[in-house]
């Protein structure tokens, strides 16, 4: 863990919490599915969270912790294969070293999903065998990739568990707040196993800035509420504390490179007539690049 700190240390160094205020970004549909899923918790034999193996900490929600941490729960940590690998391990070993049942997975691979599956049956094999029916959650905060997750397990979960009931999917989407309801959805036969689909649900306040930064980053919460403009810079910043290739200083050479161009020159068209060259406009080429990098970040 020292190394995570360290990381994080090194994060809050560049002072993104000064003057940022509070992050409150909590819909109406988020309260009531607060209400909602705290009722069905009640009921549930097993939890799955789904936290984002990028920000495994910050991409858990507070309010639900002391409640989760009362039922038998697998802390998955989802989209692993766009999270740094080493990093992600610690987080591993940290929580299992705490206790805790985790998983690195992606959502969208089979073995993945096969290893999580094979989790699931190892918590609930003592209620296997006492209960006909079992209900599995499925909670965590916006665009972890809950919804994604569940439709993988439809499609794998038939061959371990027949299910002849026709298959629902659940709504996916790029952008959070795309579940709205609490659905059900039979994934198992003798014993029937049923896994909810809940929306994300974030705290109703978020106080530190730099969380809401990182939570904006990964598409958790909508990039208009923390700002734009804020959530580049502090992509940016975080590239330029770990050296990663496209930072602060190669930006700024190319900033360099784009204002030595002249304004009217000109240059042969292929048929022989001059046209004048257009000039690269700068600001917009950063900004394209901070976009793109965003979105790749982000996807």
């Amino acid at each position: 863990m020292r190394g995570l700190t360290r990381a994080g240390k090194r994060a809050s160094e560049m002072a993104f919490n000064a003057g940022g205020g509070t992050i409150n970004w909590f819909p109406g549909h988020m309260a009531a599915a607060s209400r909602a899923i705290r009722d069905r918790l009640k009921l549930a034999d097993l939890v799955i969270e789904v936290r984002d193996a990028r920000i495994p900490l910050s991409s858990a929600n507070e309010d639900l912790q002391p409640v989760l941490a009362a039922k038998r729960r697998i802390l998955a940590l989802n989209k692993k294969d766009l999270a740094n690998p080493n990093i992600m391990n610690m987080w591993v070993d940290h929580f299992q070293s705490c206790k805790q049942d985790c998983i690195s997975l992606n959502a969208h691979s089979s073995n993945s999903i096969n290893q999580l599956l094979g989790l699931v049956e190892l918590k609930l094999r003592e209620a296997i065998l006492k209960e006909p029916t079992l209900l599995v959650m499925v909670v965590g905060v916006p665009n972890v990739g809950k919804s994604a997750l569940i439709n993988s397990i439809h499609r794998i979960a038939n061959s371990r568990f027949p299910v002849n009931d026709k298959i629902k999917r659940a709504t996916v989407g790029p952008l959070p707040g795309v579940t709205q309801d609490i659905a059900g959805y039979k994934i198992a036969s003798q014993p029937s196993i049923y896994v909810l689909d809940t929306p994300g649900v974030l705290v109703p306040s978020i106080p530190d800035m730099e969380t809401g930064l990182k939570l904006a980053l990964t598409g958790a919460v909508k990039d208009s509420v923390v700002g734009e403009e804020r959530i580049a810079k502090y992509l940016l910043s975080l590239l330029n504390i770990r050296k990663t290739p496209l930072h602060w200083g190669r930006l700024l050479r190319r900033r360099e490179e784009f204002d030595g161009e002249p304004d009217d020159s000109c240059e042969k068209g292929s048929s022989g007539s001059l046209r004048r060259r257009r000039r690269f406009n700068n600001s917009d080429a950063l900004y394209v690049q901070v976009l793109a990098l965003i979105r790749k970040c982000t996807a």
